[in-house]
């Protein structure tokens, strides 16, 4: 009897960079069904207002929209709650898309050079993470003490690109191969700061682009340096 061919999985990725990705859109459709105080709360944990954070921080930004957040934790968890609240589904899905394809190598580099899958597993969350709050943290900078508010993962999918390139073009972050890439990356992305608004109908968080990606770079190579002396 002929063997009964299995079907190719939708999306061919491990489970967590799948789960990962579809947790953005999970989130998106929750914000969308859940009517105005749900979509406001969303907004309130994870856009990333430089007033808001700037004016908590005690700095004086002039009249304010919205107040300084109250406290400490209500300043920082949007540094990382951003990567959850995109502006459109366009935005969404060109992200999660592009977290599958850069995640998938990445995942799979940091589970070979991990002492066990958890640490694997907890390695490539971490990077994503820490790359959101880089690019959150440079847009807040870049923006002192006012300026719009940022959403979306696409600080953690630029620590991804970051790390692919790292893979692609040699561990030394101040090759010439890869400080190249990097340039072009930052080129590309001071285009789209001039012709988001015509392409996209809105303004590209540019700096949070190549906050995620310095930051993700960083802490790819460290992890890296450091399973090496660990002798793993």
């Amino acid at each position: 009897m002929p063997k009964s061919r299995q079907a190719p999985p939708i999306i061919n990725a491990p489970p967590l960079v799948t789960a990962l990705a579809l947790s953005l859109v999970v989130a998106h459709v929750i914000r969308l069904l859940g009517g105005q105080s749900l979509d406001g709360f969303f907004v309130d944990v994870g856009a990333v207002f430089p007033e808001r954070f700037w004016g908590w921080a005690g700095v004086n930004v002039g009249p304010q929209a919205y107040p300084p957040y109250g406290n400490a934790l209500a300043a920082l968890i949007p540094l990382v709650g951003t990567a959850f609240v995109h502006g459109s589904w366009s935005h969404l899905l060109m992200n999660a898309v592009m977290l599958i394809a850069l995640g998938k190598p990445v995942y799979l580099v940091l589970q070979r050079v991990s002492r066990s899958t958890m640490g694997g597993n907890a390695a490539f969350l971490i990077l994503f993470l820490v790359s959101v709050a880089g690019g959150s943290i440079a847009h807040l900078l870049a923006h002192f003490p006012s300026g719009p508010p940022a959403i979306g993962a696409s600080g953690g999918v630029s620590g991804y690109l970051a790390a692919v390139l790292l893979l692609q073009n040699g561990p030394n972050l101040l090759s010439r191969k890869f400080l190249t890439v990097s340039a072009v990356f930052v080129v590309a992305n001071a285009v789209l700061a001039f012709l988001g608004p015509s392409m996209f109908g809105a303004e590209i968080a540019w700096q949070a682009h190549i906050g995620g990606y310095a930051v993700g770079a960083i802490l790819f190579r460290y992890m890296l340096t450091r399973r090496q002396r660990a002798g793993i």
